[in-house]
């Protein structure tokens, strides 16, 4: 091909990389203009998108606000625009809002760099088994979270991140805590080291990521401290890695921490394991209800069988009185 030809090539496609650049860039913008009943409700520190007829904006703005300040820690030394809430009706908007590779099963998407965060509608959050509350959290942990480490928050590894998320967030989800116990008691367990990049593509498997995100950033701070969890976030925001900002703020590397913590698990949940399935636990006080019955009923007809022996003899009173 021709230079010339090249350069006709080029300004023919040019308005359309245009618009599928603005497309990807201002997705829910664009989205928000092809459909007017988008509506937006703002307080000091969000801007709530939602459609009226689908949910009422407001609890979302109380629990946002109401959650807001709990993150001054983190929030604390940097720029803070309004975050964005965009609340989706369906399925079919909530994937395309996303715009990047994300699973089915997926309810919140948060976008640190640029301040927003996308939502499934809140009846779906609650079909599958989630708090709304909850999620508005974790995604907001997020945000500041990304807004803070803006130098180095593209190589935080993803199980820090989320680990983060959920423990500032006070999130708390008990059927991933069922499945870890379960994985420690097989010896299942996913390194963190193949956490880094993604979460497994299961739904099982990428609760497990999660529940052991948290464990492993839980355990950090109960072995040295929450403070050293702030301070492996400063040295985050000042630049550093994470495998430094480890080795700086707990003297371990990564890997070390990695090995570590895994082996602390069985340590940790040694007979919590044994009840790790909600089926076996229920088995279990089903033949604990029973053993106690048997041996109750063990008891008593021992009982009745030594008031018998008893009636049996003859009261030395009578006794004495038949000479």
């Amino acid at each position: 091909m021709t230079s010339q030809k090249w350069e006709s090539s080029i300004l023919k496609t040019l308005p359309y990389l245009c618009f599928l650049i603005l497309l990807v860039t201002y997705a829910p913008l664009s989205h928000s203009r092809e459909n007017e009943s988008w509506q937006m409700v703002e307080s000091a520190h969000f801007q709530v998108y939602y459609h009226p007829h689908a949910i009422s904006p407001q609890e979302i703005v109380d629990i946002a606000e109401d959650f807001y300040p709990t993150l001054d820690r983190l929030i604390n030394g940097i720029p803070m625009d309004k975050i964005e809430i965009w609340v989706c009706e369906t399925q079919e908007q909530f994937q395309a809002a996303v715009h990047a590779p994300i699973q089915d099963w997926a309810i919140g998407c948060a976008f640190p760099l640029s301040s927003r965060i996308v939502i499934q509608n809140p009846r779906v959050i609650l079909q599958r088994e989630f708090q709304l509350s909850q999620i508005i959290r974790h995604e907001i942990v997020h945000v500041v979270f990304g807004q803070r480490t803006q130098k180095t928050i593209r190589g935080i590894p993803l199980w820090f991140n989320e680990g983060v998320a959920i423990y500032l967030s006070g999130e708390w989800v008990p059927r991933r805590h069922e499945l870890l116990l379960k994985h420690v008691f097989s010896k299942s367990t996913i390194p963190l080291s193949k956490l880094a990049d993604e979460f497994p593509k299961s739904e099982s498997l990428a609760q497990l990521a999660y529940a052991e995100s948290l464990n492993a950033v839980t355990w950090l701070t109960e072995i040295a401290g929450v403070d050293k969890l702030w301070e492996i976030i400063d040295l985050l925001g000042k630049g550093n890695d994470l495998n430094t900002a480890y080795k700086e703020a707990i003297g371990w590397e990564l890997a070390t921490f990695d090995v570590e913590w895994r082996n602390s698990l069985p340590r940790r949940y040694h007979w919590a394991a044994l009840f790790s399935s909600s089926h076996l636990f229920w088995g279990s006080l089903a033949l604990l209800v029973v053993l106690v019955y048997l041996r109750s009923r063990y008891r008593s007809r021992q009982r009745l069988v030594e008031l018998e022996q008893e009636d049996m003899e003859v009261d030395a009173f009578f006794k004495q009185n038949s000479t």
